[in-house]
C-alpha cells in the first residue's frame, strides 16, 4: 500500500474512532440528563414551569438516543467498508469517500445540535425552583 493511501486510511480510521467516542460520551449524557429530568418529573410546580416543556426535553433526549445510535451504526458500516476495501485492494473509493463525507457532515450538525440541546437544558434545569 502506497504511503499516502495508509495515511489516508489511518486518518479515516482515527477519525471514526474519536467520532464513536464521542457519541458513546453523549449517550452516557443522555442517560443522565434523562435520569436528572425524571426525578424532577415529581417536584414540577406546573403554576411555575409548564409540564410541556419538561415533555419536550424528554422528546429531545429520546431524539438524542436514536440519532446517537443511528450515527454509531453508520459509522460501523464505512468502518466495514473501509476494511473490504483493504482487503480487496481498493482502499477509499469513491463510494467510501462520499460515505464518509455524509458522515462527516451528519457528525458536524450532531454536535451542533446537541451542544445547543444541552445548553437549553442546562437553563431549563437552572429555572427549576426544585433544585
Amino acid at each position: 500500500m502506497k504511503t499516502d493511501k495508509y495515511r489516508q486510511l489511518t486518518d479515516v480510521h482515527l477519525l471514526h474512532r474519536i467520532w464513536r467516542s464521542e457519541l458513546e460520551l453523549a449517550l452516557q449524557e443522555v442517560n443522565f440528563w434523562e435520569d436528572l429530568l425524571g426525578t424532577l418529573d415529581e417536584t414540577i410546580d406546573p403554576t411555575l414551569m409548564p409540564v410541556e416543556t419538561w415533555r419536550t426535553e424528554i422528546s429531545q433526549l429520546h431524539h438524542f438516543r436514536r440519532l446517537i445510535k443511528r450515527l454509531l451504526n453508520e459509522i460501523q458500516e464505512v468502518n466495514e467498508q473501509v476494511a473490504l476495501g483493504v482487503r480487496f485492494d481498493q482502499v477509499l473509493d469513491k463510494d467510501t469517500r462520499l460515505n464518509h463525507q455524509y458522515l462527516r457532515e451528519e457528525m458536524d450538525s450532531f454536535h451542533t445540535d446537541f451542544r445547543a440541546f444541552k445548553n437549553d437544558i442546562r437553563q431549563y434545569l437552572a429555572a427549576q425552583p426544585a433544585l
